[in-house]
């Protein structure tokens, strides 16, 4: 049997649709969902073989390798990942503000790290437990949300910022979310079996995007999200890791090098692993 992780946002609902609902035959795997640095660290603790990760957590460690053609990706907007506030604020106003972060984001935290780092805002960062935007903006004068909490918060709290907006703006590259990971060890005694998780994810992919519509009436349906708004969601992220993606994660990574995050990184593939 298969450990695969899934992360427990609507965002992997999709790509996951056809595996979790009898379209793309599934037999010897087991999904198990959590959010993306609990999945790290059942990863770590042998309690998945493969799974999607937040991808600053495969730059601090060095005993994963990337699944190719894989990943959770915006080129711009995300609608997911987003800084919030009671009040009107901008990010040019967070000089000296408190800006509270959940404990189960990592490539988010990082990410809004690196932008207040380029744009010179210095910002005390609380980190707070569980994802309870009205607990954390008693705490702080601003909150960054991601996946469904973020999409439930549109509309009843004011957005600062759209982080993958701003990434975009400032870098004219596409943001990498997560991408899909399996340890060195059980990719050496088990390629089989990774190559037969991989040819079923990416065909549970494919099969997402030829049935978009259908698929966000299901998850919108599910997770109380309007449908229409859900469509429109899923067209703005992107699920493959082509060239343009790896030069975007290897640019994530140098400013995440610079901000004293990570050290070097090396993408390691696991095609290319011997």
């Amino acid at each position: 049997m298969i450990r695969l992780g899934k992360i427990a946002f609507a965002n992997c609902d999709f790509p996951y649709y056809a595996l979790e609902n009898g379209k793309v035959d599934s037999n010897n795997i087991e999904i198990k969902e959590a959010h993306p640095v609990e999945l790290a660290r059942m990863l770590s603790n042998d309690e998945l073989d493969i799974s999607p990760i937040s991808s600053i957590m495969y730059a601090k460690r060095n005993d994963l390798l990337i699944l190719p053609g894989l990943s959770i990706t915006s080129n711009d907007f995300t609608k997911s990942v987003l800084i919030c506030s009671k009040g009107k604020l901008d990010l040019s106003d967070f000089e000296g503000k408190t800006l509270c972060i959940p404990e189960t984001t990592a490539s988010s935290a990082t990410l809004i790290k690196i932008i207040l780092w380029i744009k010179g805002i210095n910002v005390n960062i609380r980190q707070c437990p569980g994802t309870d935007i009205d607990r954390m903006l008693k705490q702080g004068d601003a909150a960054l949300l991601i996946g469904d909490s973020a999409i439930h918060a549109i509309g009843k709290y004011q957005i600062v910022a759209d982080l993958g907006n701003v990434w975009k703006s400032l870098t004219g590259k596409k943001m990498v979310y997560a991408l899909w990971v399996v340890g060195k060890k059980y990719a050496t005694k088990h390629p089989d079996k990774v190559r037969y998780a991989l040819e079923k994810l990416k065909s549970s992919k494919n099969y997402a995007y030829n049935h978009i519509g259908q698929i966000a009436n299901s998850i919108g349906k599910q997770k109380n999200i309007d449908c229409s708004f859900m469509k429109d969601y899923l067209h703005t992220l992107n699920y493959d890791l082509d060239k343009e993606s790896v030069e975007s994660l290897e640019l994530y990574f140098k400013y995440a090098k610079e901000c004293g995050i990570v050290g070097d990184v090396s993408l390691r593939f696991f095609d290319n692993y011997k």
